[in-house]
C-alpha cells in the first residue's frame, strides 16, 4: 500500500479544517439560538392579542386575556401611553414590549414578563450557518486552488520553453521554500531539461566528429583519383583508393552499430551464451595480431558462465577492448585477460590489462566517449571501439571503467550480471 505523501496530508488537513470549522461555527450559532427560553403557546397568545387590539379594540383583548390561564412567570398586560393597565395582569418588569395601534387609533403597549418573543426575534437566521459555510468553503477552496495551480502553471511554461529548445529554463528556484511532490516534480523537470541539453550538445559534437572523420578519407580518395587521371599507370593510387574505401566502410559499420545501441536497445536479440567460451575465441584471434609485435595474450578464466545476452554485441565489446590493449602494450609484453565470478553476487568480472603507457587520469572516463583518441593516436582507429563496448555493457546491465596500474599500463574492468 502506498504511503501517504506530504501533499496528501496538506490537502487532507486543509479540507478537514474547513469542514470542521464550518460545522462547529454553524453548530455554535444554532446552540446559541436554541438556548433561549421560549414557549410557542405564549407567542401565539401575544400574536392573537395584538391582532384583536388592532381589529376589535381593548375590550376584545381584555376578554382573551381573561380566559387565558397563564403560568405565574408569563403575565401579559395591555397598557396605554400613560402607563395605565387596560387589560390582563400587571407586568412590573417587562421582558417583552410591543407597540400596537388599537381600533380607535390609540397607541397601546403589549407587555410580557417572559422574554420569548423578543429574544427569538433577535436570534440568528436559519440561513446563517449555510452562508457562513459557503463563504468559508469558498475561501479555503480558493486558497487550495491557488496553492496547487500556480506551480503547475510554471511547470507548463517551463515545458513549453524546453519544447522550443530553451533548455536553460529552471523551475525549482521559483518554488521557494515549498516542500512537497510538486517541488520534486519541478526538480525532475529541471534535471530532464539539463539532460536534454547535454544530449543535444553530444549529438552536435558527434555529428561534427563524424563529418570530420568522413571528410579525411574522402579528401584522400579524391586526391588519389585526380592523380590517377593524370597518370593512369600509377597503380599505388588504386591501392590507396581501395584502402580509404575500406576505412570508410569500417567507420560506417561502427557508426551503425553505435546508432543501433543508442536507438532501440530493446530490439536486440538475446540468447544463452557462455561468456567464458566467447572470451577464449576472442583471445585466440588476438594472439595472431599480438605475435606481430612479439607480444602474448594470456587468459585466466573461471569455469563456464552462461547468461542470456547478445553474443554479437559482447563479442564486439571484448574484441575492441582486447585489441585496444594489444595495440598499446609495449613490445615483448603480455596482455592479461582475467575472468572470475563475483563473490556473493551472481555476476562475472573481466579484467583486461596491458603494459603500455596508460592514460591520463583526466581521460579515464572520457575514453569511452565516441571519437575520443589520444594526442598521438590520430591515425589509430576512429575512437569508437571503447564507446561501443561501454554501450554494450550498459545495455546488459553491467559496468565498465578503466584505471591505471601503479606498475604501469591500463586495466579495463567489465562487470556483467547473469541473466536467466
Amino acid at each position: 500500500m502506498m504511503k501517504p505523501s506530504r501533499l496528501f496530508w496538506k490537502l487532507f488537513l486543509a479540507f478537514w479544517l474547513a469542514t470542521s470549522l464550518t460545522f462547529l461555527v454553524g453548530l455554535g450559532l444554532l446552540m446559541m439560538g436554541s438556548s433561549r427560553p421560549g414557549d410557542p403557546h405564549l407567542e401565539t397568545i401575544l400574536a392573537a392579542e395584538g391582532q384583536l387590539l388592532r381589529q376589535f379594540g381593548v375590550e376584545s383583548g381584555r376578554q382573551l386575556l381573561a380566559v387565558w390561564e397563564h403560568p405565574a412567570d408569563q403575565a401579559v398586560g395591555v397598557y396605554d401611553s400613560t402607563g395605565q393597565l387596560l387589560a390582563g395582569a400587571p407586568v412590573a418588569q417587562p421582558a417583552y414590549t410591543r407597540s400596537v395601534i388599537g381600533k380607535d387609533g390609540a397607541a397601546l403597549l403589549l407587555k410580557s414578563t417572559h422574554p420569548l418573543a423578543q429574544e427569538r426575534d433577535k436570534g440568528p437566521s436559519p440561513w446563517t450557518p449555510l452562508i457562513i459555510g459557503t463563504v468559508m468553503s469558498a475561501l479555503f477552496s480558493g486558497f487550495m486552488a491557488f496553492y496547487l495551480a500556480w506551480p503547475l502553471a510554471y511547470l507548463r511554461r517551463a515545458m513549453s520553453d524546453v519544447a522550443q529548445g530553451r533548455f536553460e529554463t529552471r523551475v525549482k528556484p521559483i518554488m521557494g521554500a515549498r516542500r512537497d511532490e510538486i517541488v520534486d516534480l519541478a526538480e525532475d523537470c529541471d534535471r530532464m531539461a539539463n539532460q536534454l541539453k547535454l544530449l543535444v550538445e553530444a549529438q552536435q559534437h558527434l555529428l561534427h566528429d563524424i563529418s570530420h572523420e568522413l571528410r579525411s578519407p574522402l579528401t584522400r580518395m579524391q586526391a588519389a583519383i585526380g592523380l590517377l587521371r593524370q597518370d593512369p599507370a600509377r597503380q599505388e593510387m588504386v591501392e590507396r583508393i581501395d584502402r580509404e574505401s575500406v576505412r570508410m566502410d569500417t567507420l560506417i559499420e561502427a557508426l551503425l552499430t553505435l546508432a543501433r545501441l543508442q536507438g532501440r536497445p530493446e530490439s536486440i536479440e538475446r540468447e544463452p551464451v557462455d561468456i567464458v567460451e566467447l572470451l577464449s575465441l576472442i583471445v585466440e584471434d588476438a594472439r595472431f595480431e599480438a605475435q606481430m609485435k612479439g607480444c602474448q595474450v594470456s587468459l585466466q578464466a573461471c569455469p563456464g558462465f552462461v547468461s542470456r545476452v547478445s553474443g554479437e554485441l559482447l563479442y564486439r565489446c571484448f574484441e575492441n577492448v582486447i585489441r585496444n590493449a594489444v595495440r598499446h602494450t609495449r613490445p615483448n609484453t603480455t596482455v592479461m585477460v582475467v575472468a572470475q565470478v563475483n563473490g556473493g553476487v551472481d555476476g562475472l568480472t573481466v579484467q583486461i590489462s596491458d603494459q603500455g603507457p596508460g592514460v591520463e587520469h583526466s581521460r579515464l572516463q572520457s575514453i569511452f566517449n565516441p571519437f575520443e583518441r589520444g594526442l598521438n593516436e590520430a591515425s589509430a582507429g576512429f575512437g569508437l571501439g571503447l564507446a561501443i563496448a561501454s554501450r554494450a555493457v550498459e545495455i546488459h546491465g553491467g559496468t565498465i571503467h578503466a584505471r591505471n596500474e601503479p606498475s604501469g599500463g591500463l586495466t579495463v574492468e567489465i562487470s556483467l550480471p547473469r541473466w536467466a
